[in-house]
């Protein structure tokens, strides 16, 4: 896919600034809105028949966390199908690696070899079954149960990518996440993220418990069973980036999948534009 243009940066704007009205998120009572008809998209559209679960089916299973079909499959093509280049003969990091899926679809994608962090020893368990269940050879994947943080911090991790995927939005320390993920040398970064949808450079603070699955976990600097979580604005991602050492050269066309699979579900929040797909490249 090309690189960001202004149709697609105005587009994302647009959704971030709260030019759709909000949709809450699904859960018990709130449904989500309702699918489209079935796609006429011409061929060469974004349309999917078929898609990442369907040759992976396995990862369905193996978590609690928005194992849903289309919003695995759709997150698919924005991460991998759109960044392909970027993952040949790659090294990558994927941070907060959970059952394993994102590591698949890199190696898929072609990488070399996935390092996996994930702090949750069950989903590391996990991780290891599902890809030697596909067939990986042992040599091209590690995963480590542990703290991210304290895992960038040790010497001697290089890598060519890191992938940030449904993290950033779990922790505060969004310039030590950064900061340590260009001390691995990597040229790109890919971040799919809940954002706050406003027009200025800020993060919006809350507070998450850390019992769910899918949550942060227990950072030690908050008390408690809370993690104090931020998510930023559009802008703020781009100065977090700029800061650490990384451009912003490319966000995911969410419109033209969106468009193109009206019948998708549960992925009301890229719908509203409460989350995005962004590649960043190293200065």
């Amino acid at each position: 896919m090309p690189l960001t243009t202004p149709r697609l940066a105005a587009a994302a704007l647009r959704r971030l600034r709260g030019a759709r009205p909000a949709e809450p998120a699904p859960g018990p009572g709130r449904p989500e809105r309702p699918a489209g008809p079935p796609s006429t998209a011409p061929a060469g559209s974004l349309r999917l028949d078929g898609g990442f679960t369907d040759r992976f089916p396995g990862f369905l299973d193996t978590s609690q966390t928005s194992s849903y079909p289309w919003r695995l499959n759709l997150r698919h093509e924005a991460i991998f199908t759109m960044n392909r280049q970027l993952f040949d003969g790659a090294r990558v990091l994927d941070i907060a690696s959970h059952d394993g899926r994102w590591s698949m679809a890199a190696l898929d994608a072609g990488a070399a070899h996935v390092t996996g962090i994930e702090a949750r020893p069950e989903l590391v368990a996990h991780a290891g079954e599902n890809l030697a269940r596909y067939g990986v050879a042992a040599d091209r994947f590690s995963f480590e149960a542990g703290d991210v943080f304290a895992f960038l911090a040790r010497e001697g991790h290089e890598y060519d990518v890191v992938l940030c995927l449904g993290f950033l939005y779990h922790t505060l320390r969004h310039t030590e996440l950064l900061g340590r993920a260009r001390d691995t040398g990597a040229r790109h970064l890919v971040v799919d993220t809940e954002v706050h949808r406003h027009p200025e450079t800020i993060v919006r603070l809350a507070t998450e418990p850390v019992e769910r699955e899918g949550n942060a976990v227990p950072d030690g600097y908050a008390p408690g069973d809370t993690v104090i979580t931020g998510r930023p604005t559009l802008s703020a991602l781009e100065l977090l980036g700029r800061s650490t050492g990384f451009e912003l050269t490319r966000l995911a066309d969410w419109d033209g999948l969106l468009r193109d699979n009206p019948d998708a579900t549960q992925i009301s929040d890229y719908r509203i534009g409460r989350r995005l797909t962004a590649t960043f490249e190293r200065r």
